[in-house]
């Protein structure tokens, strides 16, 4: 299972990638910029099963990035959640209107992380396609 992860913190995406391999998942893509998740998507690359994409990040935004991911025909039924320190409810909407499957709050700890991971993995993996 192919995994995108577009997190500008080097902690959070260590987080991430550290609970995410804890459920068994091992092909993570990591990106620090929106731009470059983009280009892979647009290659050769394997269609991935879902994104995580931190809402705040340098150049290209988080909605940004998900609204074009979701206009793409290589990504039709991918789930892209969104990740963010913020609880505002303006940018959970922002989020949720870019075509967002889910809006999640990152957590301080691995373990927190962990649970966000399985809750996220649940809801979506488990949703009819």
């Amino acid at each position: 299972m192919t995994s995108l992860i577009i997190e500008d913190s080097q902690i959070d995406a260590t987080l991430i990638t550290s609970a995410l391999e804890a459920r068994g998942y091992g092909d993570l893509k990591v990106f620090e910029r929106a731009e470059d998740a983009l280009a892979f998507i647009q290659g050769d690359s394997p269609r991935p099963d879902f994104c995580l994409v931190d809402s705040r990040l340098p150049g290209m935004s988080g909605a940004d990035f998900i609204r074009l991911v979701k206009s793409c025909a290589k990504m039709v039924g991918v789930p892209c959640i969104s990740l963010s320190t913020s609880n505002l409810k303006d940018e959970i909407r922002v989020a949720l209107d870019a075509g967002a499957d889910g809006y999640f709050i990152k957590p301080s700890d691995l373990d927190a992380y962990e649970q966000v991971i399985a809750d996220i993995i649940s809801a979506h993996l488990s949703a009819p396609a």
